[in-house]
């Protein structure tokens, strides 16, 4: 019997020690999820900002890479960071408006090792859907309050007020010897204003927009709001499309309103606009890019509803101009290079 004690001492030791390491790694694994919980927290559960800033830790845990596609309200976003593993661990997850495809890479790892990478992950999932949800929730709860289509009227009349602002500057300091090139503008500017206005005011009876739809060359829409806004543009291409009137106008008035605000926020700049129209099968494709235009540094954010980088914006211009493309068949969506200006694509039903 005295010749099994060390035996016994060895197993028990051995046993001690692996329940040791066992333990170690779960402290491990369990401030890794706590680091990641706190690092979500402090961005406000904000799930682009989460995505980018998460490989620190996950890589502290032992991941090898991280690959993520986000569609955030139309605007698509891609990172990666690492390198690729031998093991992808994949989550598409989706909620409403927002989805999201993410890969973690992991090695080979075997028994304890896979069961604790296994158990970080679905946290980690868990923290992301967590986000999403919380967004939706957010936004649904802003359309709860103010009353969705009073909000979209409420922007329609901050468009109509930004028009007539616009003709009153123009009118209180006309360029000296141009009085009549201002006063033919204004024999074409004006009726298109009065039209908008009556459809303000239908729109406000009816509260719903008309579903009728008809042909409507973009080119001529786009130039026609274009004068409006003061804005020149250079069109390239033509195309039909076949659309309910008001609301593609309603688009063209929330697009170029951006670019409106942005000479009233920075006065030097010069807004160079360049129009192209092409035929895409069935969709006839507008692109809008300000040629002096700076690189847009956050654009997740372009359609994201009541987000603005103005403090006194409502935040749901182009979010609305997005519903109102997706209403009609087709889509808005922009792209955004690091080191171009941005480009918004509107694509519409074709009129054949």
């Amino acid at each position: 019997m005295a010749d099994l004690y060390p035996y016994l001492i060895l197993v028990g030791g051995s046993i001690l020690a692996a329940t040791a390491w066992l333990l170690f790694q779960a402290r491990g694994r369990v401030h890794i999820t706590n680091e990641l919980v706190n690092l979500n927290e402090s961005l406000g559960f904000d799930l682009p900002d989460f995505l980018r800033r998460c490989w620190k830790p996950l890589s502290a845990a032992g991941f090898k890479g991280i690959d993520w596609e986000l569609n955030w309200f139309g605007t698509l976003l891609t990172g990666s960071e690492g390198v690729a593993g031998e093991v992808a661990i994949q989550r598409r997850l989706e909620v409403d408006e927002i989805t999201l495809t993410v890969q973690l890479h992991d090695g080979k790892r075997r028994f304890e090792q896979r069961y604790f990478s296994t158990v970080l992950s679905e946290s980690f999932f868990l923290l992301l859907h967590m986000d999403m949800w919380i967004k939706l929730g957010t936004v649904q709860g802003a359309f709860a309050q103010t009353a969705k289509l009073t909000v979209f009227l409420q922007h329609d009349m901050k468009n109509l007020v930004q028009l007539i602002s616009l003709v009153s500057e123009q009118l209180a300091a006309p360029p000296r010897g141009n009085e009549a090139k201002l006063l033919e503008t204004l024999r074409h500017v004006m009726p298109t204003l009065r039209e908008r206005s009556e459809r303000f005011l239908s729109n406000l009876s009816t509260q719903v927009q008309a579903g009728e739809r008809r042909s409507i060359e973009l080119g001529d829409a786009v130039h026609k709001t274009a004068n409006i806004h003061d804005l020149k543009v250079q069109i390239e291409g033509q195309g039909q499309t076949l659309s309910n009137e008001p609301q593609l106008y309603s688009i063209l008035d929330n697009l170029f309103g951006n670019y409106v605000d942005q000479l009233r926020h920075n006065p030097g700049h010069r807004v160079d606009l360049q129009v192209r129209i092409s035929a895409q099968d069935r969709q006839v494709c507008l692109a809008i890019t300000d040629r002096n235009g700076a690189p847009c540094s956050w654009p997740e954010r372009l359609f994201e509803p009541f987000w603005s980088e103005k403090g006194s914006g409502l935040g749901i211009g182009l979010y609305h101009a997005r519903q109102l493309a997706i209403s009609q068949g087709g889509s808005l969506r922009a792209e955004a290079p690091s080191d171009a200006p941005l480009t918004f694509i509107l694509s519409l039903p074709r009129d054949a």
